[in-house]
């Protein structure tokens, strides 16, 4: 596999991604790559496979002084697509009128006590309930708190998860108005319980990671790539995995936007790994954003995020027959038994069908041997199950495609000029993409590129994404307050500020001061959020509620920014 020629800079971009199958690792100076390793994930020993990533690459560059380290993985994806998630104590404040626990992902545990849509403490929560709850969910050790309103007074949320620190000192505590800023109860919600669920597979991942570069003596900051596309510190990270649920996915599609150029294309952008296939929509050549936050196993959740969708279909699938149905996938067992596997995979079938050159084809026809119906040949049966797995990648293209047509519009431009989505053209990266994407386009009737690279897009995205960070300032000034939950603070509001202008300018304020306290350059900003309701007392306005979220702006870092230096 050949690489972009480049010659090493003083800024040096290592991007590392950790999926279910491969572990890549690309090199980036002066917007070139300049090394490209890709080694098999060791599941079972994540350390191992990401030292002999990075010592290949030191050994390739001849340095270990690199500016910044960024990590993707699908690892915490492909744990929700198999199931492989903890089990979680679900403990919700969502107070008087309000049911929502058969449309959560698990049956949650109901307190008392509950904050208003100002921000006021209209009853207390039972510490009798708390205990509990705790009682009740005795073999959990990951607990979530959530509270109604909790984004415009976290009290509640902190006092109930200091109850249950008390009683039982779980691993983790995840609180929804610290992991989501966003006012939807639901989604806040959602978002805390798969932060939690899938925090100890996080850590154990950041973990071996930080040993990794510690024996090799390479002390560079490490980030780790969010949902938008953006980055984030691997120590901040830590706490809210939600942020880095989708790392996989935006890792690749801000690698197809620096592979892809300015390319102003609608279409999708297809990863197919060992595990999974991240679909990814485009506009006009930039990546769609999901309006209504990141669903995760179909729950919505606050996160910021690209419209993507994630199918249980890779070069690894397990293929294999249940009551008489041919089954591709989520399940992985091993590599496929081309590269010395225990059973027949997708790559099996795309081998001994004759649509990629991989391995060992006799083993191949081997594994198709082994699923074939009484009277049909290997090749037969291989074509069977290529014809299964891109009819399932469509299905999801089409549930993808469905989702974002049924997505509600809120401005009145987006009424006005609605315009329907129109599939151009496939872009695909990824160590499957070879084989499936040309069948996949051909059924779909589309066009397709396969950029070059693009079985480390992941690694490359992650390694040139643009470090970012988000707040929400939320201002009352008729009680004269405003909070910002990601940083826990509830303050008065300066004299004077009492416009939404105002908030932008303290909203930029701080999120000036988080960016600095985690080593982010605070470049260009843009609103994600901004509202404004006036309150009206009788026939008389009596203050406003004003909601702003900032973010420094994810995107592809460009050789000569500032961020470079």
């Amino acid at each position: 596999m050949g690489f972009i020629p480049g010659k090493r800079g003083d800024n040096m971009f290592l991007g590392l991604d950790v999926g279910g199958t491969f572990t890549d690792g690309v090199v980036v100076a002066d917007g070139k790559i300049v090394s490209m390793v890709k080694a098999p994930t060791t599941n079972e020993n994540l350390l191992r496979c990401i030292l002999t990533v990075v010592d290949k690459m030191v050994e390739d560059i001849g340095s270990k002084a690199f500016e910044r380290i960024v990590l993707s993985t699908t690892i915490v994806t492909n744990a929700i697509v198999e199931g492989k998630i903890d089990q979680v104590a679900l403990c919700i404040m969502p107070g008087p009128g309000m049911n929502i626990a058969d449309i959560l992902p698990v049956e949650p545990y109901i307190l008392s006590g509950y904050i208003d849509h100002r921000g006021r403490e209209m009853a207390q929560p039972s510490k009798e309930e708390v205990l509990s709850a705790c009682r009740h969910f005795a073999s959990c050790d990951v607990f979530v708190v959530s509270g109604k309103f909790a984004v415009r007074n976290p009290n509640f949320e902190s006092a109930v998860a200091d109850w249950i620190q008390e009683k039982v000192s779980p691993m983790h505590i995840s609180r929804g108005g610290k992991v989501s800023g966003t006012l939807n109860f639901l989604r806040r919600t959602n978002s805390a319980y798969y932060n939690a669920a899938v925090w100890r597979r996080f850590n154990a991942f950041a973990t071996a990671v930080e040993e990794a570069l510690t024996i090799r003596g390479v002390y560079s900051p490490v980030f780790v790539l969010k949902a938008d596309g953006g980055t984030l510190p691997l120590s901040v990270a830590r706490n809210c995995p939600i942020e880095a649920i989708f790392t996989g996915p935006a890792a690749s599609t801000i690698g197809v936007m620096g592979m892809n150029g300015d390319a102003a294309v609608s279409g999708i952008s297809l990863d197919i790994g060992g595990t999974t296939t991240d679909i990814a929509l485009w506009q006009k050549g930039r990546p769609a954003l999901a309006k209504e936050g990141a669903a995760v196993a179909g729950h919505r959740t606050g996160v910021q995020g690209f419209r993507l969708k994630s199918a249980g279909i890779g070069g690894d699938s397990l293929v294999f027959w249940e009551n008489h149905v041919l089954k591709v996938g989520p399940m992985r067992h091993g590599p496929a038994m081309a590269a010395g596997g225990p059973k027949p995979t997708v790559t099996d079938a795309m081998v001994a069908a004759g649509f990629i050159d991989f391995g060992d084809r006799a083993l191949a026809v081997k594994a198709m041997k082994q699923l074939a119906l009484q009277g049909q040949s290997p090749e037969e049966m291989a074509s069977q199950v290529v014809d299964k797995a891109v009819n399932d990648i469509c299905q999801a293209i089409a549930d993808l495609l469905d989702e974002q047509a049924a997505e509600p519009l809120y401005h009145v431009e987006e009424i006005v000029y609605e315009r329907k989505f129109v599939l151009e053209t496939i872009i695909g990266v990824g160590g499957g993409a070879a084989g499936l994407v040309p069948l996949i386009a051909k059924k779909l009737g589309i066009s397709y590129t396969l950029p070059e690279n693009g079985k480390v897009a992941n690694a490359f995205g992650a390694a040139v994404a643009r470090p970012t960070i988000a707040i929400t300032l939320r201002a009352d000034t008729a009680e004269g307050y405003y909070t910002v939950p990601e940083l826990g603070i509830k303050n008065r509001l300066p004299r004077g500020n009492s416009s939404l202008q105002n908030m932008y300018e303290l909203a930029e304020k701080h999120l000036a001061e988080l960016a600095q306290r985690n080593s982010i350059f605070a470049g260009e900003t843009q609103i994600v959020q901004s509202e404004e309701f006036n309150m009206v007392r009788g026939f008389t306005s009596v203050g406003k509620i004003m909601t702003c979220r900032l973010q420094i702006k994810p995107g592809v870092l460009q050789y000569g920014e500032e961020e470079l230096c």
